[in-house]
């Protein structure tokens, strides 16, 4: 064997063509550049989606802001002109009654994932709700039948 042959390196120096010798990658040169043509052209394309979406989520955000702002400048308006509109009356101000107690403390949300349990219809009429209980109560005996 020559020493050419022996080191095999990626490139094949030995290789040629038409228009005399040549050294190129071996085999899969070509796929593997069509490869990344085709990654990068994806890429550009997801990249412009991107930009494109971020710049209509902006003009949403935009007009949404000047919306809200708008609505806060028109109730501000309504308001002056209900306070100019509004007779003067001197209104006693009767003594605070003490609050009422206080509603009782909520539960404490439960750490983690908490998944609220299954809700159950509530347009059954009492002879449907009759017949389920009948039927799974004769199911409940013929499991407990089948286990002893």
């Amino acid at each position: 064997m020559s020493e050419g042959a022996e080191k095999s390196y990626h490139f094949n120096s030995n290789m040629r063509t038409n228009s005399g010798s040549k050294a190129s990658m071996s085999n899969n040169e070509d796929r593997y550049l069509r490869a990344l043509e085709i990654q990068e052209a994806k890429q550009v394309l997801i990249d412009e989606k991107l930009e494109k979406q971020r710049i209509i989520d902006e003009a949403e955000k935009a007009v949404a802001e000047e919306k809200a702002r708008q609505e806060a400048e028109a109730k501000a308006a309504q308001a002056e002109e209900e306070a100019a509109n509004a007779p003067v009356a001197v209104i006693e101000e009767a003594p605070e009654e003490a609050a009422p107690a206080a509603a009782p403390a909520a539960k404490p949300a439960p750490s983690g994932n908490f998944v609220p349990g299954p809700t159950p219809r509530n347009d059954f009429t009492s002879d449907e709700r009759a017949a389920m209980l009948k039927r799974a109560r004769a199911h409940a005996a013929e499991v407990a039948k089948r286990k002893s």
